[in-house]
């Protein structure tokens, strides 16, 4: 008789543990959709959101359209371009080439591309290219890139002859500096080494053996199912983004997915099916300069953070209409994974409110954009509005950043509204006259209105306080 009431009293502790289990998850999966929901409602978010722990889906949900023209909206078959969250998996590649004997990871880029510039090829290894300590520059920062590059296709030697063969910026191993060139090179060793295409290998190396049959290398002339449509997302509304030729990216950030697949991968990393401890432990080994380890950005955390000491490996990817975000809490098995198909969606404080709910800890939601708020007063009630707005932002210590004033008033002058634009980067002088850069602004406001009076004595100011400032000495010897 005993042993029966201690068998129903198991039973009875067993399911108020699960319905107590089944309530915390459900009341956390509410918790996050209302929060995504925030962002998504101030239309900064319109993507997909997947948190999962133990390789088991926790939270999964779509929010808005893969095609605004078409009213397709997402789903979790919706396949979004990841920009440099493809660095992780050329980072997989080189380390496998290591591993299997292939290269060495301290050799010289001479090495394995004996083309390749010798002053520079000589100095910097593939370590260094891989953690962004090679002193290579960034060819997304080259001038006129996005006008005269972009959109052109172009073989791997020849785009790396045409924009990643300047001269280093530093010494290498001497400081961190974010080098899409140095991936782009990387690409170039995996084919050298190999005598095949970096998407070839990519397929045959990682995605193949994980089934990873929604992930690829992208390509505008290839028929791709459930392929996302980009967009950017400005104060007149969303609208399809440049075109760009995805032989550019490359090895950097050519490649597409979805939330699904993402977690196969992160799935993969926790065994050595991919890599053996050895070389894993090397992927996730940071420089002395930066936190960033071989395509991966790694962060202790302290106990103040979620509760207890985690370790957090992540990394975000931006490409013309997309950005994307896969967070990794190593100890607790933890996989955020945010995509965005609108541009400049704020992936970092969405990943950390989504951790947040998981441990239990305090988050900020979603709030309106500063020029989101100035220019509905604008459209509302005139500049009159506009200033009235900004003077109550200053009134309650909220006086929005040079920075995105900046931005906003540039934004409203392609938007031909320029009479609010002059207004915007006066304002913005008012709160910020240490600046240089809001003169500048103003003065090439004011010289776009046809007050070159007004402009010459802006760019004087902004050569002032910068004396180096070079769009401000072209200007003013113009206008003299």
């Amino acid at each position: 008789m005993n042993i029966f009431f201690n068998k129903l009293r198991l039973l009875v502790v067993f399911y108020l543990v699960a319905i107590s289990s089944l309530a915390h998850s459900q009341n956390m999966q509410a918790q996050m959709a209302d929060f995504i929901n925030g962002f998504h409602n101030f239309k900064q978010f319109n993507g997909n959101v997947l948190v999962a722990k133990d390789g088991k889906v926790l939270f999964e949900q779509s929010f808005g359209y893969a095609n605004f023209e078409w009213d397709i909206r997402h789903s979790n078959k919706s396949k979004f371009r990841i920009g440099s969250i493809t660095k992780q998996f050329t980072a997989m590649l080189i380390l496998q080439l290591a591993q299997d004997g292939k290269l060495k990871l301290d050799d010289h880029l001479a090495t394995y591309l004996p083309d390749y510039r010798k002053d520079i090829a000589t100095k910097i290894t593939l370590r260094q290219i891989l953690n962004h300590t090679s002193g290579l520059g960034n060819y997304t920062q080259a001038k006129s890139f996005r006008d005269e590059y972009s959109r052109n296709p172009y073989s791997v030697d020849e785009f790396i002859r045409l924009l990643c063969s300047d001269d280093l910026v530093f010494e290498p191993g001497t400081e961190f500096r974010y080098s899409n060139s140095g991936y782009f090179i990387l690409g170039a060793v995996i084919e050298k080494v190999t005598g095949q295409k970096y998407q070839d290998v990519l397929q045959k190396n990682i995605l193949d053996p994980l089934d990873m049959k929604s992930t690829g290398y992208d390509s505008h002339n290839k028929i791709i199912k459930f392929r996302v449509s980009g967009y950017d997302n400005g104060l007149a509304g969303y609208s399809n983004t440049d075109y760009l030729d995805m032989s550019i990216p490359y090895a950097a950030g050519s490649m597409y997915s979805t939330a699904r697949d993402l977690l196969k991968w992160d799935q993969a990393l926790y065994t050595d099916k991919l890599l053996n401890n050895e070389y894993k432990k090397q992927m996730y080994q940071v420089s002395e300069q930066r936190n960033y380890a071989l395509g991966w950005e790694v962060t202790n955390l302290d106990k103040s953070t979620y509760g207890k000491p985690l370790t957090r490996i992540q990394h975000g990817g931006g490409i013309n209409g997309f950005n994307a975000f896969i967070s990794r809490i190593i100890e607790d098995k933890l996989l955020v994974v945010i995509l965005n198909n609108t541009g400049g969606a704020p992936l970092t404080p969405m990943t950390n409110g989504l951790l947040a709910i998981y441990y239990g800890k305090p988050y900020e939601k979603a709030t309106e954009h500063v020029d989101s708020k100035l220019y509905n007063s604008f459209k509302r009630e005139g500049i009159a509005g506009l200033k009235n707005s900004y003077q109550q932002m200053v009134s309650e210590g909220n006086t929005p950043r040079e920075r995105s004033l900046n931005y906003f008033g540039y934004e409203l002058m392609q938007m031909d509204e320029l009479d609010a634009a002059i207004t915007v980067f006066e304002l913005n002088n008012q709160s910020y006259p240490e600046s240089a850069n809001t003169f500048d602004s103003l003065g090439e406001a004011y010289l776009a209105a046809g007050d070159k009076q007004k402009a010459l004595a802006s760019y004087k100011s902004a050569l002032k306080l910068n004396p180096d400032s070079e769009s401000a000495k072209q200007a003013i010897e113009k206008l003299q």
